[in-house]
This record gives C-alpha cells, structure tokens and sequence, in this order.
C-alpha cells in the first residue's frame, strides 16, 4: 500500500503569513493542541492540511504590522500573531484593502462619512462600495460620462463632507466642471488613479483638513514684582 503523501509543516506556516520564528512556534503550538503533530514532526499527512489551517485559525488571529489592520481585527478571544502582510486576515497584503481600511477610519474619526466621488471606472467603484460596506461611510458615486448640471452638482456637493474629483480616469471636463466650483471648502482633486491612491488622497485631505494649525503663544506683559 503506497504511503500516504505528505508537505512541510513549515512550509504550511510561511504560506500563512508566519515567517518569524517567534510566530512559527505560536502557530506549531495552536497544532499540537488540536493534536495533529506534536514538538518533534517536521511533515504531516496532506489529509491533515485543512484540518491544521483550521485548526490555526480557530486559536490565532493573524494581523500584519498596520496599525489600521490592528484596529480592524477581531480577534473573537484568539492570541494576536503579527504575521507577513500576505497572511494578513484584514487586509491578505493588499494595498488597496489597507488605503480603503485607512480611508473609511480617517472619515469615520473626522465625522466626515460622507464622500462623493466624481469619476472613476466601474470596477473602481465596486471595489469601493465594498470596501466601505458594513462601516458609517456613505459613498455616492457621479459616473465621468454623465453630465450633471449646476444646480444639481451643487445641491451634490453641499449635501456630502467629502468631494473628491477623480481626474485622469473615465470623466468628461464637463462632467467635473460644476462640481469644482459648487462647494470649494471641501472639494478636491485626485490625480493618481487607482483605487489605492484615491483612498491615500482622501485619507491625506481628511487628516490635514481636520488638523487644527497651532496658534502662536500669546506675549503677556510681565509685571514688576512689588518691593
């Protein structure tokens, strides 16, 4: 009877996201507790693959070194692991998860859940409808081929926190063009495109718009002490 095949324990591990080996021993340890190897087994049967998976992720909670990914975890009484951002349960090494995860936290902490988007392809906006579902975030999209007039883009533009015009994506000049102009004080423009960059633009814009400027200590006039 041919033996059964099998794979590297620790090959398992890395593939997870434990490549330290403070991590590693963390993860063996969650195995040997659901008894499927024990201290000395470098291999276990490839049957036991997506037992031993389970079994890590009922004990451990992987999160990467992002303090917005810690933030979003739910560890539900698991033990904390920092892993390699690809192991990540929050963002799987993602650029574009960990932006949008930055993205809605920012709006959230300014009170600005509102954002409009002017622009933007239809898959970019489905990755950010997604992105913010199950948060306070409310986005509101205006497709770049669809002109909206003034009165509109203004009444658009004062009812949201957040204008943010997509330049250098599928949006028409006269598209955009009222919206610049409706409510300035929150309105601004992203150049970069991609989904990633939009969210670091609006996480940028939120944050330094939020930011009170330090005012100057004021001078006051010292006084003589009485003799």
């Amino acid at each position: 009877m041919p033996a059964e095949p099998t794979f590297p324990i620790a090959a398992l591990l890395e593939e997870m996201g434990f490549r330290r080996v403070d991590s590693q021993q963390r993860a063996r340890r969650a195995l040997v507790e659901a008894g499927l190897t024990n201290a000395r087994k470098q291999n276990m049967a490839e049957s036991k693959r997506q037992a031993a998976i389970d079994a890590i992720e009922a004990r451990i909670a992987r999160v990467c070194a992002s303090a917005t990914c810690r933030a979003a975890l739910e560890p539900g009484g698991r033990l904390v692991v920092e892993v390699a951002p690809e192991g990540c349960e929050v963002c799987g090494g993602s650029d574009t998860a960990r932006a949008t995860q930055q993205m809605v936290a920012d709006l959230e902490a300014s009170g600005r859940t509102r954002l409009l988007v002017v622009g933007g392809s239809p898959n970019a906006r489905t990755t950010l409808r997604d992105a913010v579902a199950g948060s306070a975030v409310e986005i509101t999209f205006v497709e770049g081929h669809r002109p909206t007039g003034t009165k509109r883009a203004k009444e658009m533009a004062e009812a949201a926190d957040v204008v943010v015009i997509w330049a250098n994506t599928q949006l028409d000049h006269k598209v955009s063009q009222p919206f610049s102009t409706a409510a300035p004080a929150k309105t601004f423009t992203c150049a970069r495109r991609g989904v990633a960059a939009l969210a670091e633009e609006v996480s940028r814009h939120v944050q330094s718009s939020t930011r009170r400027p330090s005012s100057s200590p004021r001078h006051r006039p010292r006084h003589r002490a009485r003799r």
